[in-house]
């Protein structure tokens, strides 16, 4: 039905939507490794930001050229304490573009655990209610960091 309303409406024929869980366009900062062979046997922590996210993958910019199908681990700053980071591992799936320096990847996460997905979920809800003009979402976030 909603394939059948966007074809109409682009004209598309050929439209098919691959998301299988709602996307949130925000930049949130992102620490990240490239899981790579180095001829020191390290890699650096990089920074980088979100386009938008979901709990199946981001868009993530990034100011390096990564091979596609690299594996990243990434640390995703949802606020002020280590706490509130989502810690996942993803790959890159595609460049989506590359302009001044930048690259923008779509990133695949991998395996999400319980936790991750709540804390991700509650931060996804509080920026939704934040978006549209609600009053605070009721979460437990603050209370865990007391």
């Amino acid at each position: 039905m909603a394939d059948d309303i966007v074809r109409h409406i682009t004209k598309s024929e050929d439209f098919t939507e691959r998301r299988k869980t709602a996307r949130l366009d925000v930049a949130i900062k992102v620490h990240y490794l490239v899981k790579r062979q180095t001829a020191d046997g390290f890699e650096a922590i990089k920074n980088a930001v979100t386009k938008d996210i979901s709990l199946g993958g981001c868009l993530l910019l990034v100011a390096e050229d990564i091979q596609i199908g690299s594996e990243l681990e990434l640390e995703i700053l949802l606020g002020e304490t280590d706490s509130e980071a989502l810690r996942i591992k993803g790959r890159i799936l595609r460049l989506n573009r590359q302009e001044h320096g930048l690259y923008e990847y779509g990133i695949a996460f991998d395996s999400i655990s319980k936790e991750t997905r709540r804390l991700f979920a509650d931060y996804f809800f509080a920026k939704m209610y934040e978006m549209i003009g609600l009053s605070e979402w009721p979460t437990d976030r603050k209370t865990k960091q007391a």
